[in-house]
């Protein structure tokens, strides 16, 4: 959950920052995104479709970091955030 936030937190500054609606990568660890995290991507993203999970949307929205995706990538931040506290909710 503490990476959630902190990766929330740097983006949400990235934007600030720059002044601009568009995003540059927070980091850029591995950032090549081959054929393996595309069908990575497309597992992670049937998984979500039968049960979906903060930690799963939270691995989504970093294949699509990889990817330079990061509209998708926020939206699936924002979810695994959402979901987060549902959890915590419940618990």
């Amino acid at each position: 959950m503490f990476l959630l936030a902190a990766l929330l937190i740097a983006l949400v500054q990235n934007f600030v920052v720059n002044g601009r609606s568009e995003a540059t990568l927070v980091h850029a660890r591995n950032s090549r995104g081959g054929p393996s995290s595309e069908v990575n991507l497309h597992q992670l993203l049937a998984q979500a479709e039968i049960s979906p999970n903060a930690e799963l949307y939270a691995r989504i929205s970093r294949c699509y970091e990889k990817q330079h995706d990061l509209k998708k990538a926020l939206l699936y931040l924002r979810k695994a955030e959402l979901l987060s506290q549902f959890e915590d909710a419940n618990n």
